[in-house]
């Protein structure tokens, strides 16, 4: 069984990758208007992302990474914090801010496209 300081770092190069993929995409997270723009293109779009990345788009390839790196982060999470951590996900604002910023846009989001799941 992995560490919790083992898993706290995958969190942080996790959280710095995230962070250099927004910045390639010139996406700033401190912005919650462009986040949540930003999230509701990709996930409306997901599928020609996937085929325009296989097809050598970057910036495709690139959306793409970053969907998959939000899930890791909060797989991690929740091995580290427990299952409820979202709750509390604003204690996590210092630590891994362009995740939070993706990660409650991506939430909130997917929670309009699903109301009947929870």
């Amino acid at each position: 069984m992995l560490s919790n300081d083992f898993q706290l770092q995958e969190t942080q190069e996790l959280e710095t990758e995230i962070e250099r993929h927004c910045v390639g995409l010139g996406l700033d997270c401190a912005n919650e208007i462009e986040v949540r723009q930003f999230v509701q293109e990709m996930l409306q779009n997901m599928d020609q992302l996937k085929v325009a990345g296989r097809k050598g788009d970057s910036t495709a390839r690139a959306k793409v990474e970053l969907f998959g790196m939000t899930m890791l982060l909060h797989q991690a999470n929740s091995k580290v914090y427990g299952a409820e951590y979202m709750k509390n996900i604003n204690a996590l604002l210092k630590r891994e801010p362009a995740w939070v910023a993706l990660a409650k846009a991506m939430w909130n989001e997917l929670e309009k496209r699903n109301p009947e799941t929870e």
